[in-house]
């Protein structure tokens, strides 16, 4: 620790032979000092031409893609629907003027879903869910039938079990539309005592415009109007056999009750109003029926990454 202390000019008289030793050293120390800097800050530079020299040499031939402004830019935001493929009514309220081929139906009275939403706020609205989510429906129904008379003050209908089936598409929380066969074999009554009761066979085809006034509702009232056909076939008192198809126009109300997304119940009471023809009279034939509707159409579900749990309700 004693000889650490010492100064270097003690050291030097102590040991006569490191005097030029530490004079050599002393004089490296000082050029070695000033070179480094120089040195690291040449190659610094030459590092920085060369980096700039070869940028533009591949800028000079042809454009850098990587460098111009347009590299950040994200392409448009495009539909997967072609603009030409949309409706009408699907294109911007200004521009079709505010609103949609059905929208006359207001001036009636009535109501559809561009001039009152999904509901009216009656029939326990639906929430989570909606009959629009599964549009179309199969069902079938059956219920008594309540026969008139064929021909006036002759031959009369026997009351009778009828039964069918529907297919339909709710095209509107407030509107649908279906296709109805039913068949009845109800049998005819003779106003002669000594004749046998006969038979018969009735059956409708009828296409019918459906109204839910309530919209989007758990329970669903709503009034059928329609326009079809009825065939009957039956042999009169006279022994005449009658097969005549006649002009029907199904009339009547009911109600849907909502239980789960794919199912509903359903009741109606139809007057299936047949025109009179071919000798046979105008006939008024009552329907209270009850039936169960299969609901269809639920969209598949999805696979998004973000919701890779949702399922169709």
């Amino acid at each position: 620790m004693a000889f650490c202390r010492q100064t270097p000019n003690k050291l030097a008289r102590q040991l006569p032979g490191l005097q030029p030793v530490l004079a050599a050293l002393l004089v490296l120390s000082i050029f070695a000092g000033q070179d480094a800097p120089l040195r690291g800050q040449t190659a610094a530079e030459s590092l920085d031409e060369t980096a700039i020299a070869e940028l533009h040499v591949g800028t000079t031939d042809e454009a850098c893609d990587v460098c111009s402004p347009e590299a950040a830019q994200f392409d448009q935001w495009q539909t997967l629907v072609d603009e030409d493929s949309r409706m009408y009514w699907d294109a911007d309220p200004l521009q079709r003027g505010g609103r949609k081929p059905f929208d006359w139906v207001s001036h009636f009275g009535f109501r559809h879903s561009s001039t009152h939403g999904r509901h009216v706020g009656r029939g326990i609205p639906l929430e989570g869910t909606s009959v629009r989510n599964r549009p179309f429906h199969v069902d079938w129904f059956v219920g008594p039938l309540i026969g008139d008379s064929l021909i006036d003050s002759r031959v009369t209908q026997q009351n009778v079990l009828m039964g069918g089936a529907r297919i339909g598409w709710d095209f509107d929380y407030y509107w649908g539309i279906e296709w109805r066969y039913a068949r009845a074999d109800p049998g005819v009554q003779y106003a002669t005592p000594l004749n046998e009761p006969g038979d018969m066979r009735y059956s409708l085809s009828d296409i019918d415009l459906i109204y839910y006034p309530w919209g989007d509702s758990k329970v669903r009232p709503y009034g059928l109007l329609g326009i079809g056909a009825a065939q009957i076939d039956f042999l009169d008192d006279a022994g005449v056999t009658h097969d005549a198809t006649l002009a029907t126009m199904p009339m009547g109300v009911g109600v849907q009750f909502h239980q789960w997304p794919w199912l509903m119940w359903r009741m109606e009471v139809l007057d299936n109003l047949s025109f009179g023809d071919n000798g046979l009279s105008t006939l008024h034939n009552v329907s209270i029926t009850a039936g169960m509707e299969i609901r269809l159409g639920a969209r598949p579900a999805s696979y998004w990454p973000w919701r890779s749990s949702r399922k169709i309700w």
